[in-house]
Parts: C-alpha cells; structure tokens; sequence
C-alpha cells in the first residue's frame, strides 16, 4: 500500500513537471507573439495603441491557459520547492497582468474616440487643402489676360491637367474661361463626393469593436485575478476583492490593504446561539 502511495506521487511529480515545462513554453510563445506585433514601440500612435490592443487580447488565452497549468503543476508536487517558488512569483507577475487588462478598457475607450476624430480631422484638412487649390485654380482662370497667358500660370503653379488643350479649341478667351470653370466645378464636386466624414455605421463599428475589447478585457481581469496572488496572501486576488466587497465595501485589495482572510472566513461562522448552553431560550 506504501509502495502504491509512492508511485503516485512520483507520477504526479512527473506530470507536474510536464505541465510547468508546457506553462513556461506557453508564457515564451505570448511574448514572442506580443512583441513581434507591438514593436517599434510608438506610444502616442493611435494605430499602435490599438494594434497593442489586439495583440494583448488575441492571444491572451495562451498566458491564462499557462497560468492555469502552473497551478496545477504545483498542486500536484506540493513537495517541490523549487515549483511552489515558481508558482508563487508566476501568480504575484498576474496580479501586473490583472492590471493592465484593467487599463485596457479605459485605453481602447480613448484609442477608439480618437481614431473617429482623427478620420473627421483628416477628411477637414483635405477639405481644406483641396478648397484652397481650388480657389487658387479658380482665380487663376478668372484673371488670366490671354489663352498664352493663362496656360503659362496653370503650368506655373504645376496643377493636373483639365482636360483642355489650349492649342486646339481655337475658342476666344471668355469662352475658354467658362469651359475650364464648369470643368474645375465638376472636378470640385468629385473631388468632395471622394472625401467623406465616417459614416454612421463606421462609427458604430468602431462603438461595436471597442465594447467588445472593454468586455473581453474586463472579463480576462477577472480570469486572471483568479490565478494572480499577492505576496503573503493566501488567496487569489479575485477572492481578496470578493472579500473586501462583501465585508464592508471598501477599497479593493492591490490598490489598499484590505480585511485579512482569517476576518473574513470568521464572519463567514455563524454565531454561537447563547441558548445552546443553557437549553433557555434569551430574554426577549
């Protein structure tokens, strides 16, 4: 029977190592993966912010997953010093981990703001630039004194062609004026038909895409918390903030100190019923 007891723990030590080699390997694959995907590092792109975004949450899986076995490798070789230490300083990283999925979501709010008010800016600074080489070309035309004269400023300024050749019309002046007016009109009205503010339904796209990475992220806060372990604490962080919840309300564990778990499962004991001694019921 000894001998028995004896097999399976060495087969559980055996399995545990397996399973913390598959942890470590898992952790080094998210970073790799992470790393080719946000580098060069640009912090104030909003197109790298949110990049970072999805590279944090595409595979976040495969960090929670490790996570997970690495708590089960420890649970079954508690005997293995070197694995609970491991284990231990795995969970205390999580708690960073539970962190910054956290600031994700207030992160993609604003990453997704402002890559709406930047598609409304640029479509204004086109607007703008285009209007502005108009009105150049516009002038241009309304103040030329000869055909010879208005050809060599069109040319002098480098603007594209109109679809006019001077040299063949053999129109007067007033009447070439008034063709390349009506052309650059209809040039201007394609021109603004092509650069278009975000629709209501890109926006809403964008309100879609972001309440499902504020929701993915908030929901693998929680899953990590579940793995991540403050030092000197003998439960998960998600049970310390449960706690710190249920007892009083106040501040949540990782940000202030919060109730120790002995208050917490004391209050969880129900009180002693003072007849239970005596077999007399209290006094009213």
């Amino acid at each position: 029977m000894a001998g028995t007891k004896e097999f399976r723990a060495f087969d559980s030590a055996i399995l545990a190592d397996r399973l913390a080699f598959m942890a470590i390997a898992l952790f080094v694959t998210y970073l790799i993966t992470l790393l080719s995907s946000i580098l060069p590092v640009r912090l104030l792109d909003t197109d790298w912010q949110l990049r970072f975004i999805s590279a944090c949450l595409d595979s976040a899986t495969i960090p929670l997953v490790a996570l997970g076995l690495l708590h089960l490798a420890a649970y079954l070789d508690p005997d293995n010093p070197a694995l609970q230490k491991r284990r231990d300083a795995v969970a205390r990283l999580a708690v960073v981990a539970v962190f910054g999925f956290l600031l994700i979501v207030p992160l993609q709010a604003f990453a997704g703001w402002n890559s709406v008010v930047a598609a409304r800016a640029n479509v204004a600074r086109q607007l703008s630039v285009a209007n502005g080489t108009f009105d150049l070309l516009q002038e241009t035309i309304t103040t030329a004194t000869s055909l010879d004269n208005l050809q060599a400023r069109l040319q002098a300024i480098q603007t594209p062609s109109l679809g006019i050749r001077f040299e063949t019309m053999g129109l007067p002046l007033p009447d070439t004026k008034r063709r390349m007016l009506a052309r650059l009109q209809e040039v201007r009205q394609e021109v603004a038909a092509r650069i278009q503010a975000p629709t209501p339904k890109a926006i809403e796209a964008v309100i879609r895409d972001s309440l499902r990475v504020m929701l993915s992220s908030f929901a693998l806060a929680i899953a990590f918390a579940m793995g991540a372990q403050r030092k000197g604490r003998e439960v998960p962080l998600l049970v310390e903030w449960h706690t710190a919840i249920s007892l009083r309300g106040g501040p949540l564990p990782g940000l202030a100190s919060g109730p120790s778990e002995e208050e917490y499962f004391s209050r969880l004991v129900p009180e002693e019923d003072d007849s239970s001694e005596t077999g007399v019921p209290p006094p009213l």
